[in-house]
């Protein structure tokens, strides 16, 4: 449902510089006139524009792109919101530096960031994190195992599909996939991205215009209860796709802490965004919700999870006051 934004976007598709790319457009089931939109375009791209729609609603990003790389035919993927814009030499800049340091996965660490207006009339310099030094030149993530993952568990990294310019045989030949999550499943292909990218190149060069779309699934206000639901279920698969993607790697065997700080992270991560929601209901209603959100994902335990959960966050409470 990207009518108000999908033209412009592929706009800033048909400007760029660089012109040996294909174009994978994925609908989700979209209500509005997205589709059409696409479809208006195939003239224009000749033959480098695919579409594919979608039997059922996923309700989030995760199915779609997969389904776009499994499409995907060229040496690099780069994944794309439908509501932004990329700068006209986006792509000619990232497959450059992809040659050139022959990298797997070349990471922007800053981009530009704009309104809800379909063509922005001002952008702004953005970063993900801002109490770090960012490279002034390309520069290789350290080889270092361990430094890796422990930036990662101080967010230094952007979860951000759309700020990684990634080959498609490293993704494919490592099975890096979104898990099937209406939010975080970037989370999870970022940290396996991190801990399987050989040569992880920054790059200074902001390229990619974000917009800040307060209608987009992650800024949508919701009840206390409607949260809780939202970030239930991508808890559970995202710790389980954690959990088994660290099951193949040898440093998690040797290193099990480490392995329970990342699951923590990721748990913590969903707790927080649910802390308003808790404060706003009794126990018993949390733990209700929760509950029921729980046995709908398969969960064996549901009851003692939910348990746990409305526990530990009563306890977190008094600790804080």
């Amino acid at each position: 449902n990207a009518e108000k934004y999908l033209g412009v976007c592929l706009e800033s598709l048909l400007i760029q510089t660089f012109t040996d790319f294909e174009v994978i457009v994925v609908d989700d089931c979209s209500t509005d006139n997205s589709l059409a939109i696409a479809e208006s375009y195939l003239e224009r791209f000749g033959r480098r524009l695919k579409i594919f729609s979608l039997e059922e609603n996923t309700g989030s990003g995760a199915v779609p792109r997969n389904v776009g790389l499994e499409y995907a035919s060229g040496k690099y993927v780069f994944f794309m919101d439908s509501d932004d814009l990329l700068i006209d030499t986006a792509l000619e800049t990232l497959y450059n530096y992809a040659e050139e340091y022959q990298s797997e996965a070349v990471y922007m660490e800053k981009f530009f960031s704009c309104g809800e207006e379909p063509i922005p009339s001002e952008v702004n310099l953005s970063a993900w994190c801002h109490n770090k030094t960012f490279v002034e030149k390309p520069t290789f993530e350290t080889k270092n195992f361990a430094e890796r993952i422990e930036k990662f568990l101080n967010s230094i990294f952007c979860w951000s599909p759309w700020a990684k310019f990634l080959g498609r045989d490293f993704l494919i030949s490592n099975n890096i996939k979104f898990p099937p999550m209406t939010i975080a499943e970037d989370v999870v292909q970022t940290f396996e991205i991190i801990c399987l990218a050989e040569n992880f190149l920054h790059v200074p060069t902001p390229l990619y215009i974000h917009r800040e779309n307060e209608s987009s699934m992650m800024l949508q206000k919701r009840s206390p209860e409607q949260m809780i639901k939202f970030r239930t279920s991508p808890l559970v698969t995202g710790l389980e796709s954690l959990d088994e993607f660290m099951n193949g790697l040898e440093f998690f065997k040797q290193n099990p802490l480490v392995r329970l700080q990342v699951l923590n992270f990721f748990a913590l991560m969903q707790f927080n965004n649910m802390s308003e929601a808790f404060k706003a209901l009794e126990p018993q209603e949390a733990y209700e919700i929760i509950l029921r959100e729980f046995s709908k994902v398969g969960s064996s335990q549901p009851a003692l999870i939910s348990y746990l959960l409305v526990m530990n966050n009563l306890y977190r409470n008094e600790l804080i006051k």
